[in-house]
């Protein structure tokens, strides 16, 4: 059972991260063009859904600091990943 976290909103986030200037850089996906900000959203997401549910890193060298830096945000990984996700959301909604 997975309990629910409750994520205040609007979600703040620092306005100098990478993440942000990632958003506007092209990348190309299988022949798709694709936002590299988005795809470390969706690659940081399955991340930290392993780290937060089974306390399973990705590889030896990944940290929830690195992620928490390039999102420029801050909360336990559980709250990241709430966060991260409705971002998703968001983005995919407009």
């Amino acid at each position: 059972m997975d309990k629910e976290i409750k994520i205040k909103l609007p979600i703040e986030i620092n306005e100098d991260c990478q993440f942000l200037k990632d958003l506007d850089k092209s990348m190309m996906i299988q022949n798709s063009k694709s936002s590299m900000g988005y795809w470390n959203l969706m690659t940081s997401i399955i991340a930290l859904e392993g780290y937060a549910k089974h306390g399973m890193k990705p590889n030896r060298h990944w940290k929830i600091t690195d992620v928490k830096k390039y999102f420029g945000m801050n909360g336990s990984a559980e709250v990241l990943l709430g966060k991260l996700k409705y971002m998703k959301e968001d983005i995919m909604s407009k």
